[in-house]
This record gives structure tokens, C-alpha cells and sequence, in this order.
């Protein structure tokens, strides 16, 4: 069954009332993972008549995944409120070739799957992805909030798949050039399982805007040398990148393609 009512597909069922911007986006955020994998990816859909279904996520998570396939957590409601598991798979290699598409530059993959996952899920409209112009008309600035959806460390907010929620901070401007500078900083504290986490502020209309996608955090590696060893210890700054929502839509039309 497809459901792409993020309402039903939380179990909050308020008649004639659709989610708030917050719980669109975190129902379209799914879990990653295999026996090499344990990261982020988002759902997103194009204009009709493109029936297909996008998973956008990191290049080095794709590249580092062993095997031919990953499992996307989706998360099913059950008849007294909880919520099973259900580890749908998708191919990522097929005869040894990536079956996803990635940016030439930056750390970003797209997979198309022309057949919809079986189960509970909701997507997303690339039309609530910030290319340029929407960037601009929601006016974020430096300092300015936004949050992240992801798998810190692989946990999840609810043991059924349910990603976790934390408030990052605009650490630059957030309205330069994307041309010119196609990632920037944000003010949150990064951990192994954000990558392919979404960023996203309240856009027009109470929807959400997806302002970038998480793809690394940041350290200062200080190089220790000792009698016995040498080695590199990473001291995290609390910063992690994102890269800006234009390159998103980029790639979900270079995978349509």
C-alpha cells in the first residue's frame, strides 16, 4: 500500500487537517542501511505524469555500501498505535554498475526507483526543494534556524525507523552564490549517520523548504607523534556541511533523465 499522506503515514489523524511543515518532511526521511551502511535518505517525487519515486542521499554512502542491494526502513502502523519495521530493498548495483546517479562534483546520489516500495511511506515534491529563487523568497539568514532529520549514530527517535530531529544554525550565509559556493556551514553537532540527512525551514504556505542536504561534519585532525606510534587525533567542531538544495534538484532531473 502507498500512502503519501504524511499525516497517516505518522498515525496522527486529524480530520481535515494536513501536517505542519516539521512532520511532512520527517515523514518523507528514512533510514539506510546494510551490512557497510548505516546513514540517511530522503523520498521525493516529480511532476505527474513521472510516476517514479527519488531516493536522494550521499555519493560516499552509496559507494561504500557493500553488495547489490540496501534496505530503506519504512515504518508501518499497526492497530494499537505502534509501528512495525519494514525493511523494503533496493538495488544499488546491478551487474556490478551503480544503478544510482551522482553529481560530478559533489558528495550527492540520486537512485530512480521505477517501482514504488511496497508498504507505508510518504514523499515529497521537488517543489518543496530551495532551488535559487525559493531560497531566496524564504529570506534565511546567517544565524538563523533550521532543522536536521537524521540517524545520529544510527539511532533512531522511535525504535521503528523513525528518524531524529535537532535544531542547526545557518553557520554562513546562507543566500550567497550557490554557484559560486554550493555547500555551506551549519552550527549543529554532527555525527556518523547524518549523511543524507535533510535540512529544512518552513517555506511558503506552511510547507517545508528543503534548504540542503547534510553530507559531512567537521574536525580539526591534530597529528600526534609519540615514541611508538603516530597517528591523527579528530577533535569535532560541532559544524557540519550541507549541500544546497539547487544541486538536489539537479540530480533528481539528471536521474529522470
Amino acid at each position: 500500500m502507498r500512502l503519501t499522506l504524511p499525516l497517516a503515514a505518522l498515525g496522527l489523524l486529524l480530520p481535515s487537517l494536513r501536517a505542519n511543515y516539521a512532520e511532512e518532511a520527517y515523514a518523507a526521511t528514512f533510514k539506510l542501511h546494510n551490512v557497510a551502511l548505516n546513514g540517511t535518505c530522503s523520498l521525493y517525487r516529480r511532476p505527474a505524469p513521472d510516476e517514479a519515486i527519488y531516493l536522494v542521499t550521499t555519493q560516499h554512502q552509496m559507494e561504500g555500501a557493500k553488495g547489490d542491494t540496501c534496505m530503506v526502513v519504512l515504518r508501518e502502523p499497526q492497530p494499537d498505535g505502534s509501528y512495525k519495521r519494514n525493511d523494503f530493498p533496493i538495488v544499488i548495483r546491478k551487474d556490478g554498475k551503480p544503478t544510482w546517479v551522482r553529481h560530478p562534483k559533489l558528495d550527492l546520489a540520486v537512485l530512480k526507483l521505477m517501482t514504488p516500495p511496497k508498504g507505508t511511506y510518504a514523499t515529497l515534491p521537488t517543489s518543496e526543494i530551495a532551488d535559487d529563487a525559493r531560497l531566496a523568497a524564504a529570506k534565511p539568514a546567517i544565524g538563523s534556524p533550521f532543522l536536521l532529520l537524521s540517524f545520529p549514530h544510527g539511532i533512531e527517535s522511535v525504535r521503528a525507523g523513525f528518524p531524529v530531529a535537532r535544531q542547526a544554525i545557518f553557520a554562513a550565509p546562507p543566500r550567497l552564490s550557490s554557484t559560486a559556493y554550493p555547500t555551506f556551514f551549519a552550527d549543529v553537532h554532527a555525527s556518523p549517520g547524518d549523511s543524507g540527512g535533510p535540512g529544512f525551514i518552513e517555506g511558503a504556505n506552511g510547507r517545508p523548504l528543503i534548504v540542503g542536504m547534510c553530507f559531512e561534519r567537521e574536525n580539526h585532525d591534530e597529528k600526534v607523534k609519540t615514541e611508538l606510534t603516530n597517528g591523527i587525533i579528530k577533535h569535532p567542531l560541532y559544524l557540519a556541511n550541507f549541500i544546497h538544495g539547487r544541486y538536489l534538484l539537479e540530480t533528481i532531473e539528471a536521474a529522470a533523465r
